[in-house]
């Protein structure tokens, strides 16, 4: 359901060759009503929306925050949902009620840009579209796929698994939002490296297990 705010995003907001940092800066410097919703930044995001959203859920994995139960789970179930949708080949981002309405209060959002926003300024001085083979056409389902797997990893109760696979989503989404190939590639050789280390973990915990139950037995 659209906003009923009026729409008072300046033109900047529209033009597809504007960087992220700058769409983010500009929207919450303009944005009027009281609470910004998940669906209002993926509106004005349009076709960058996969990647923006893939983004904005695995931040708060990426990040050193130890100690806040189950925020890999929470987090990782929209991720699954958006995943999921890039494989499939969806044009568009379609999310289901609770998320789309989903908000917060502008003051905080304005305040978590002004913090994040230098932070993407720096790593997109290193970003450029380059290897369009990787963010273009059907190669965009495919990494839905891989990211896929790695939003799994991030619903699994692992402790201390969700820092891999969120920075190999992380890397895949601003590869995809900023068109650079390289970024891709280091998401998806993070994402590997993921599942390879928490396989080993499991499988060391599995014959952890077995073995106590012989001593046991």
């Amino acid at each position: 359901m659209p906003s009923s705010e009026p729409d008072q995003r300046p033109a900047a907001l529209r033009h597809s060759s504007a960087s992220l940092s700058a769409l983010l800066i500009a929207f919450a410097a303009n944005f009027t009503a009281e609470r910004v919703r998940v669906r209002d930044i993926t509106e004005t995001l349009g076709q960058r929306s996969f990647g923006f959203i893939l983004l904005i859920f695995a931040l708060p994995n990426s990040l050193p925050i130890i100690g806040i139960p189950g925020v890999s789970t929470i987090t990782g179930l929209p991720m699954l949902f958006i995943a999921v949708q890039m494989a499939l080949g969806h044009k568009r981002v379609y999310l289901p009620r609770w998320i789309a309405d989903s908000s917060i209060a502008t003051v905080d959002f304005q305040k978590l840009v002004n913090k994040v926003a230098p932070w993407l300024r720096r790593i997109e001085k290193l970003m450029r579209p380059r290897i369009s083979v990787l963010t273009l056409g059907s190669a965009e389902r495919w990494l839905g796929a891989f990211c896929v797997l790695l939003a799994f990893l991030l619903v699994l109760p692992i402790p201390l698994g969700n820092l891999l696979p969120a920075l190999g989503i992380l890397f895949i989404a601003l590869g995809l939002i900023e068109s650079d190939g390289v970024c891709v590639l280091v998401g998806i050789a993070i994402g590997i490296s993921a599942w390879v280390l928490l396989s080993g973990l499991v499988w060391v915990a599995v014959q952890t297990v077995l073995a106590m139950l012989d001593q046991m037995v």
